[in-house]
């Protein structure tokens, strides 16, 4: 098969909402309208003030693509297919004046067949309908619910986000936002592979493919095919007979070089060929790389005494999660996919071994997964429903049940793609407001669409009905927090809050602290007249809150109180600039996300594992992540970095007079380490000495006496092996000495 790139520019094509006015102004592709507009100069930089607000008057347009290009060159029997990878959203595409195809889905491959619409040079038009007029055919049924600015998009197929979030702006843009390109398809090649690992050990591995070919032959006999496979100094061929232009074939690989997560091993991954024959001659093939591995998700429903499970096993051994969530990389999707590959740097800094694929965004494309693959992070992928009881007519059904099995045939290759999840917090929407009365059981997406899309199309992979789970009996007796898999979204008045402290949760997969941007950030996003305003009255501030339309009532517009009542909270007084008032912010979050993944770790296998929320934002705003828009790491960063070291020593909180160190030890072997505690105002050695931790384990080291209404910073200084490592526990009730706290950051550094 023959690929043709049409990215590039564009002419994009559209009526001015200003006056009426027909305009034409370069489209770059891929991108997004939006961005489009800004680089031509009609609209200004949509992350500025508050000027999100200024494009609302464009969501009402709709949008014309034109490019054009020479017909390929095609041998006899073959086809010209054109693709696109994604367009935003509902759109029709005409080549030479006659219609080739539509679509409304923003998530999912275009595919059409246009070898009868080719000339010698040709014209593509993309004709993109506005999504909010689209969205006024369709009758939302009382029991359907959202978020506030959500609903236009209950029946519509692209990123939630893109109507509003508490962590992305409102910009419903449109665009082709992935790639075009036109495909030679041979009249004999593969249609599609699956191969997948039944079963592992260091032995072997018993493997599976799935294949299917077509062909304009009428006659079948003749075919035969192989699949070859090499890693290193591993390679093994299979050969096999296609009887039909579909089946599956068995074998098995004598030691097999494994794929494993980020510090748990190698990530190796086989090089594969797939190769059809036919009367011994060659007459497709096809290439891709997979790794051998086997995941799967130990869990029970319910947590009610105590015993629940929710573990994740990759070749037979139970791993701890250290992961955070992935939103998307930029707001407006199609612009700045260099984002893509730098936000994942991040996460191998910070020795993540899980990325959450978050519901409200979108599928990342393999860009995305091919560095998991390499880098060893395991893919936690939602299916793009959020925050919502969507709708469940059959026809909203059928696009849902075609739009699972586009993605998980497009990324079940992946090795890194571990568990798919149905969906983002909807089970929690029974538990408030009309669907409190019914089942989440009812909610047919989550528990007949999705779970049989996956079982028709990755049966090897497990399947969550919704993050976090909540199952009828959970709801019948109201306990939300009964699941083992939970959403700590607590009141964050207090990272010590009981409902921190004493969480039910034996698995997180979203926890979250507010942390000021730093002040050489603000002021790329906020005008110099607004800088030290620090209040959801300004509409600046309350814009990258983020905040929809700068509506001072709105849901979101709690944010930038939350972050002022956090810091005086903490720290008893309010900073007077703005210098203090971002590093104050930082402390308290970083202290927040230390304490968080420290807890987690220190009960390791009691608790199996946290996904923590975020690491970068979308756009610039004032949130949870501890990487700003701009890349600018906040404290919370650097302390989560040093949290989530392999081997980590702290310790766990007073209780009758006494505070106990513990270690915790990723490591498949155990470490021997030598440890110093010291009070950081005395200098005093408090505890001094050497201990074995096994391996991937966690350990109840030693106490000693505290006093709780002493305000003191313990310093742990600690080695083992080559590694010279440091942490410490801040032992203060609020509000906290800010002075003592500023010391103790000028001679740390803050891990940096």
């Amino acid at each position: 098969m023959m690929n043709f790139s049409l990215n590039g520019t564009w002419t994009l094509r559209f009526v001015n909402p200003k006056d009426g006015k027909l305009c034409e102004i370069p489209a770059q592709v891929p991108g997004n309208v939006y961005g489009d507009l800004n680089r031509c100069g009609m609209m200004p930089d949509p992350y500025f003030g508050t000027n999100s607000d200024l494009y609302r008057e464009f969501e009402f347009n709709d949008w014309e693509y034109v490019t054009s290009f020479d017909a390929p060159v095609r041998k006899e029997g073959e086809r010209v297919e054109l693709l696109f990878e994604g367009v935003d959203t509902v759109f029709e595409c005409f080549v030479n004046g006659r219609k080739a195809g539509e679509g409304r889905n923003m998530f999912i491959d275009h595919r059409f067949d246009i070898t009868d619409l080719l000339e010698e040079k040709n014209e593509l038009s993309v004709r993109i309908k506005s999504t909010i007029n689209y969205a006024r055919q369709f009758k939302v049924p009382a029991m359907i619910t959202a978020l506030p600015y959500n609903y236009e998009g209950l029946f519509i197929r692209r990123a939630m986000h893109t109507y509003a979030w508490d962590i992305a702006p409102r910009l419903v843009g449109a665009g082709l936002w992935r790639g075009v390109s036109l495909n030679v398809l041979p009249s004999t090649r593969w249609v599609e592979h699956y191969l997948f690992v039944q079963s592992v050990d260091r032995k072997k591995a018993d493997l599976c493919l799935h294949w299917e070919f077509c062909t304009e032959r009428i006659n079948l006999n003749g075919f035969s095919a192989e699949i070859s496979m090499k890693c290193g100094d591993s390679a093994y061929c299979h050969k096999f007979t296609p009887r039909f232009i579909t089946g599956k074939t068995d074998f098995q690989i004598a030691a097999p070089k494994l794929w494993w997560p980020l510090g748990s091993g190698e990530q190796n991954l086989y090089d594969v060929t797939l190769t059809l024959f036919h009367n011994g001659e060659k007459v497709a093939e096809d290439t891709f790389k997979t790794g051998v591995r086997h995941v799967r998700l130990e869990r029970t429903e319910t947590n009610f005494d105590g015993n629940g499970k929710f573990c994740f096993w990759v070749n037979n051994k139970k791993l701890f999660i250290n992961g955070s969530n992935w939103v998307p990389a930029n707001a407006l999707h199609g612009e700045c996919r260099d984002r893509i590959a730098k936000n994942l740097e991040l996460f191998k800094d910070l020795n993540c071994n899980m990325i959450r694929c978050w519901g409200g965004s979108v599928y990342e494309d393999h860009e995305f997964f091919d560095i998991c693959d390499r880098e060893g992070f395991l893919v936690w992928q939602d299916f793009m429903i959020a925050c919502e009881n969507p709708p469940q007519s059959e026809w909203f059904k059928e696009e849902l049940r075609n739009e699972a099995a586009a993605v998980i045939r497009k990324l079940r290759q992946h090795p890194s793609l571990a568990i798919w999840s149905g969906d983002n917090e909807c089970d929690e929407s029974y538990f408030y407001g009309l669907p409190k009365r019914w089942k989440p059981s009812m909610n047919s997406i989550s528990r007949q669409v999705f779970p049989y899309a996956v079982f028709e199309n990755d049966p090897a992979r497990d399947y969550l009905p919704s993050s976090p789970y909540l199952c009828d009996e959970i709801k019948e007796k109201n306990c939300r927090y009964a699941s083992p898999e939970q959403h700590l979204w607590g009141p964050r008045d207090n990272w010590k809050n009981p409902f921190y402290l004493h969480n039910t949760a034996i698995f997180a997969s979203e926890i979250g602290y507010h942390g000021m941007s730093s002040v050489e950030s603000v002021k790329k996003f906020i005008p110099a007249d607004s800088l030290n305003a620090r209040s959801a009255s300004d509409p600046n501030w309350l814009n990258h809150a983020a905040q929809a339309f700068t509506d001072f009532n709105g849901p979101y517009s709690y944010r930038i109180g939350l972050m002022n009542d956090q810091v005086k909270n903490t720290w008893g007084f309010m900073p007077e600039t703005l210098e203090e008032y971002a590093i104050a912010s930082q402390s308290v979050q970083a202290e927040a996300m230390k304490f968080f993944i420290e807890d987690f770790r220190r009960k390791k296998w009691q608790k199996t594992g946290l996904i923590w929320w975020n690491v970068i934002d979308c756009w610039p705003q004032f949130s949870d992540a501890v990487v700003d828009y701009y890349y600018d790491k906040k404290l919370a960063y650097y302390y989560i970095k040093n949290a989530q070291k392999p081997v980590m020593l702290m310790f766990d909180e007073p209780h009758s007079w006494n505070i106990r160190l513990h270690g915790v030890n990723d490591l498949a072997h155990p470490v021997e380490v030598s440890y110093k505690v010291t009070d950081f105002i005395t200098g005093e050695v408090l505890m001094q000495d050497k201990v074995t931790i096994a391996a991937d384990s966690a350990m109840e080291i030693e106490e000693m006496k505290v006093c709780q209404g002493e305000q003191r910073i313990f310093c742990i200084d600690f080695s083992y092996g080559n590694c010279t490592e440091k942490n410490h526990y801040l032992m203060a009730s609020a509000p906290i000495s800010w002075e003592l706290y500023s010391k103790f950051l000028k001679v740390s550094n803050g891990y940096k």
